[in-house]
């Protein structure tokens, strides 16, 4: 029988045993019909039922009891409305988009995030509050930018001590048993970890919290269940006192694909997060790295447990995880990085940055990595991991969704340097195949070509994720990428992004309420519905796909030009030209992916004289330099960088475009990589340029902000001078009441708070002082946090690059790529070197070039080290010294009275007499090469000053130097300019 509305609220407020039959009757009135949810919601029945959420029901009070919780205590009538109202809100949260609205005007989220719901002593309590989230989470996905709650949004109320605290008690749950309701717990919180993760501190939240440690503690449970810890786990486990972390076997229900994608989300493209997963007790207690000896007694055929390597060299005896994948036979890879001359970016400017630029961080080593690992190399060689090779066998084993996550992890854990090189191979033969080889499927089963019974929903997800996967995994390997090559991953690609640009069916609309305008005012806000508008579920999917496949098409793009003509031949230029336009169906994550597939592209010097210009390519991508997206911007400015080569036909219309001057502004940008990016695409633009092309970018970029960025450390600056305020304010504030007896170097480990683990809230937060291998293992997660984290590290990298490329731009500016079309001559090379003479400095820029040959005394951040007794020092970079030696080199090559200029600066020549013993081969060709020049004679009149610069060159050791080189260097090429610069030096004194 139909109620009055007003009867049925009334009833809501009212005793308990009238609330259980209201509820009773909402269950039975709305769910599975959309209408009467809309009717409902506009007669305000949202916020009663929060009321009753929100209400103390009897034991109730988890903060308080601990230990009661997740038990199954009595089931009171309280406990009953609460079980019910929260029904209720799961369904109307799955009714879409239009619903999130009044939903979050009412509170719903705080409310169900509240301790009383998901620290409940009930367990159905639990779970039908993280159904309630899991709804709203599912909705967002569908919502319009414009909505209240959207995935980015709730990624940050869910990822707060709170719910991270409540978050973690529900995954440390026991799941061995039969029961479902924990499994199903664990599983809808390891799936909105997954769905939900992507900026970097949630997943820093996600680890300090313990939550990647419990995690682990289930991936390890799995195979205990499964049978598959190593032989004699249990043995080396007691040995090493980690018998108790072994994991009792997690119940099947748990979804080991939302445990596993959990994992991949919080790790991905962190060497300290990948490493937290190995050194997680359960998986150094389940894969245990020891020497075992098969043939003897348990207890005497074990050696000591190891720590995980890092970039790991040494084969155990006995490697029992590795028998269990198919034998293969290593290539022999060659370890030097080839650049090939179709590599306009990297190879030419010969200031190279990794291949990999996009949004990873996988690819280059910053120097403190450079640092760590060369320490890592003294201390001796490490053995690798047994869970890389449990992981391939899951890959090769198991169903769509756990092989796809599963790969999600081992790409991390691979692309972080903890597999050995020999994993490449293993890769390349056993995971790329069989990755592809399930798209297809997947792909056949979405068009129906292969009729099979699958859930429509995970073969979507597959295609959505896998080529992202792809992409990691292949990127900065040609191993792998050939790999994918011959797989057809370029073919499947390609096809997919077409596909994305087919024009689909108008959606269907099953449902529509009836919106009356003057009654949407008058309501209140908790009883309007939002945006009727909403995402297509096969829009948002049409989207992913496309962003996913440009990465993989720029991935398999990176290297052999053979593959980007195999991508030209499909077809697909022009539609990633289409995705560098930004629109509904084309957000910045498209655009950006397609700027990658654009730069990777225009490496090859054909495809970027031919397709690139026949699509235009270089209007939409000086359109989105503009963007108001920084992300945008530095993506597009990596890709302009090939787009201004000398060699692209499209540098002069885009100079007229006014390509000068957004660069220019972009180099003034306050964000170091953008600064980066436009010094890059600048340094490209004036290599083999007319002089006045030259002279404009210098007067647009303005001569003092060149100077400034290549001798200032602006972001070590920056930070120094933010701390530097931090300090004087914490000391102000702190003379009313500071404590004579206060340890003055509390204040220096203050300063790097951000390197303590209690940053975040951590309830499980535990140090194992009795434990040898967790104490080394937490000696190595130490020093990967300080490699990754700290903040000045980075800012001192990110102004080493900048310094690198603004000192590229000088050279190129100054030197002389002769053609025969348009080439400087000698003497508009000579005006270029005056006219920077001039506008620089001619001292000025002498001592900046001799200071970067100096050792830097950097910032000291500590106040123990104030008085200079642990000053730190910065020798001279490699690639910094490489270019001050060219940028002489090409003044050295203009005119006899600039030959005379360098050799007159004395204290500079003395800093590169130093530099004949660099262990780079480069820097030893580069003195070559200035010797020949500074000893050039041009003609009779210029014989005794060049004597005159040989005679002062041989004082000063460059003689003896040169001798050395000719006679014991291991280079050949070294040898040969070192011949040639004795050749042409003695006669001349």
């Amino acid at each position: 029988m139909a109620l009055n509305p007003q009867t049925v609220l009334a009833k809501l407020d009212s005793t308990t045993s009238e609330r259980l039959s209201a509820l009773s009757y909402l269950k039975n009135e709305i769910i599975g019909h959309t209408q009467r949810k809309e009717d409902w919601v506009r007669h305000g029945v949202l916020r009663p039922i929060i009321r009753i959420i929100q209400s103390p029901s009897l034991g109730s009070g988890a903060k308080d009891a601990p230990a009661s919780f997740l038990t199954s205590p009595s089931f009171t009538d309280e406990d009953n409305a609460k079980l019910q109202a929260l029904q209720l809100l799961a369904s109307f949260a799955n009714a879409g988009p239009p619903f999130l609205y009044p939903l979050y005007a009412t509170g719903a989220l705080p409310t169900v995030l509240d301790d009383s719901c998901l620290q409940s002593e009930h367990p159905q309590i639990v779970l039908t509050a993280l159904r309630v989230i899991q709804n709203i989470a599912g909705a967002a996905v569908y919502a319009l930018p414009s909505s209240h709650i959207s995935p980015a949004s709730l990624a940050e109320i869910l990822f707060t001590d709170g719910p991270l605290e409540s978050f973690y008690h529900i995954i440390s749950q026991q799941t061995s048993s039969p029961s479902l309701s924990s499994a199903a717990q664990i599983s809808i919180v390891a799936q909105l970890i997954k769905d939900l993760c992507r900026e970097e501190r949630h997943q820093s939240a996600l680890v300090n919290s313990g939550i990647l440690d419990v995690l682990a503690t289930k991936l390890a449970g799995f195979a205990v269940s499964g049978g598959q810890m190593l032989p004699r786990a249990e043995v080396v486990a007691q040995l090493e006192d980690l018998e108790d972390y072994i994991p009792e076997p997690t119940h099947p229900a748990t979804g080991l694909d939302n445990i596993l994608g959990a994992i991949a989300a919080i790790i991905s493209d962190s060497p300290y997060r990948a490493c937290k997963l190995l050194c997680s007790p359960s998986i150094l207690a389940v894969f245990p790295i020891a020497n075992i000896d098969p043939s003897k007694s348990p207890r005497s055929s074990c050696g000591p447990m190891e720590v995980p390597g890092l970039r790991p060299t040494k084969h155990l005896d006995f490697e029992p995880m590795s028998m269990l994948l198919p034998r293969t036979f290593p290539q022999i890879l060659s370890r030097a990085v080839h650049q090939p001359v179709s590599t306009l970016r990297e190879g030419l400017s010969r200031n190279g940055r990794s291949a990999s630029r996009f949004h990873s961080n996988a690819a280059s080593r910053t120097p403190s990595e450079e640092t760590f690992a060369s320490n890592n190399d003294v201390e001796g060689e490490e053995a690798e991991s047994p869970l890389i090779p449990w992981l391939i066998t899951l890959v090769r084993s198991r169903g769509s969704s756990e092989m796809l996550m599963a790969t999600s992890v081992l790409t991390s854990l691979f692309k972080a340097g903890f597999c050995y090189k020999t994993r490449e191979t293993d890769l390349s033969l056993l995971v790329v195949p069989v990755l592809l080889n399930m798209f297809n499927t997947c792909l056949e089963t979405d068009t129906g070509t292969k009729k099979e019974d699958v859930d429509v929903s995970s073969v979507l997800g597959f295609i959505e994720e896998a080529p992202a996967i792809l992409a990691r995994l292949i990127t900065d390997s040609e191993p792998l990428q050939k790999a994918a090559f011959e797989s057809n991953a370029v073919k499947m690609m390609c096809t997919q992004l077409k596909n994305t640009y087919e024009p689909s069916p108008p959606p269907t609309k099953p449902w529509s309420y009836n919106r009356s305008p003057h009654l949407a005012v008058e309501l209140p806000r908790d009883c309007r519905l939002g945006e009727e508008a909403r995402q297509p579920p096969r829009s948002v999917h049409r989207i992913r796909v496309r962003e996913s496949t440009l990465r993989a098409i720029g991935a398999l793009g990176t290297f052999k030009d053979e593959y980007r003509k195999a991508i030209v031949d499909q077809e697909a230029i022009h539609y990633i030209v289409e995705s560098l336009k930004p629109a509904p169906d084309n957000p910045v994550p498209v655009v950006i992916a397609a700027c990658y597939a654009v730069r990777m592209l225009s490496r090859s010097v054909n495809i970027l004289r031919t397709a690139l210009v026949d699509h235009d390519v270089s209007a939409p991508l000086f359109s989105i330099l503009q963007h108001h997206d920084v992300e945008v911007q530095m993506a597009a400015a990596d890709a302009m960088c090939n787009l201004v080569m000398d060699c692209s036909p499209m540098r002069d219309s885009l100079v007229a475009a006014g390509i000068v001057k957004v660069a220019c502004e972009h180099a003034h940008s306050h964000h170091a990589s953008l600064r980066l990016s436009a010094l890059w695409a600048l340094k490209h633009l004036v290599l083999s340029s007319s002089i006045d092309l030259k002279k404009r970018c210098v007067e647009e970029l303005e001569s003092g902000w060149l100077v400034r960025l290549i001798c200032d450390d602006t972001e070590d600056d920056a930070l120094f001078s933010a701390r530097e305020r931090s300090d004087r304010q914490t000391t102000q504030n702190g003379l009313d009441d500071m404590d004579e007896d206060m340890d003055m170097g509390l204040a220096d480990d203050q300063n790097r708070a951000w390197l303590s683990p209690s940053f975040y809230k951590t309830p499980t937060t535990h140090t194992h002082p009795d434990i040898r291998i967790l104490r080394d293992a937490d000696d190595r997660l130490d020093a990967l946090l300080e490699a990754e984290l700290n903040p000045i590290r980075k800012a001192r990298h990110d102004d080493l690059a900048i310094q690198e490329q603004g000192l590229g731009l000088i050279r190129n500016l100054i030197g002389g790529t002769y053609s025969s079309n348009n080439a400087d001559s000698p003497n508009e090379t000579t005006d270029m070197i005056d006219f920077l003479f001039s506008t620089i400095g001619q001292d000025r820029l002498f001592d900046i070039l001799a200071s970067k040959l100096r050792v830097k005394v950097l910032h000291s951040f500590s106040r123990r080290s104030a008085t200079g007794s642990e000053a730190r020092l910065l020798p001279p970079q490699t690639k910094i010294i490489e270019s001050v030696i060219y940028i002489l080199v090409h003044i050295a090559a203009s005119i006899p009275s600039h030959r005379q200029l360098v050799v007159s600066q004395t204290e500079l020549l003395k800093q590169l007499a130093k530099l004949f013993s660099s262990q780079d081969r480069e820097v030893r060709v580069a003195l070559c090469h200035l010797i020949n020049n500074l000893t050039w004679q041009d003609n009779a009149n210029d014989g005794p000053a060049c004597s005159q610069r040989a005679l002062e060159l041989k004082k000063l050791g460059f003689l003896t130097k040169l001798e050395a080189l000719k006679e014991g260097d291991d280079e050949l090429d070294v040898r040969e300019r070192a011949k040639s610069a004795l050749w042409q030096m003695k006669p001349a004194y």
